[in-house]
C-alpha cells in the first residue's frame, strides 16, 4: 500500500514552507540548498519517514513533509514559489523606494518654497 500526499495538500506545504522561508528573508540561501541536495532529496525524505514517529508526536504534519521531499518534481515547484516570491519582494521594496523618494522630493520641494516666502 502506498502512501502519498494529496495535490491539494502538496500546493499548501508548498505554500507553506515558501511563506516561512521569505519570512525570515531566507529565499537565496533556501533556493541553493534546495538545488545542492535535489540529488539526495528522496534518502532526506526517507530519513523524515525514520524519525517520523519520534517527531511526529511534537510537529502533527511532519509525515506530510516527508511525503512533498520524496518527489524531486516538488522541490522544483517549491523553488520557482520561492523565486516568485522573490520577485514580489523585490517589486515591493522598489515600490517603497520610489514612495519615499517622492516623499523627499516632495518635502524638499516644500522647504524650498518656505525659504524663498
Amino acid at each position: 500500500m502506498k502512501y502519498e500526499i494529496t495535490p491539494e495538500r502538496r500546493d499548501e506545504v508548498c505554500e507553506i514552507l515558501a511563506t516561512r522561508i521569505a519570512r525570515y528573508g531566507m529565499i537565496v540561501p533556501a533556493i541553493f540548498f534546495l538545488e545542492m541536495n535535489r540529488p539526495i532529496s528522496f534518502l532526506g525524505s526517507q530519513a523524515m519517514h525514520f524519525i517520523s514517529p519520534m517527531v511526529g508526536v511534537f510537529i502533527e504534519t511532519f509525515e506530510d513533509y516527508a511525503f512533498f521531499f520524496e518527489d524531486r518534481d516538488n522541490l522544483e515547484m517549491l523553488i520557482k514559489r520561492l523565486e516568485e516570491l522573490g520577485e514580489e519582494q523585490e517589486e515591493e521594496e522598489k515600490a517603497r523606494k520610489a514612495r519615499l523618494k517622492a516623499e523627499r522630493k516632495r518635502k524638499r520641494e516644500e522647504r524650498k518654497k518656505k525659504s524663498q516666502q
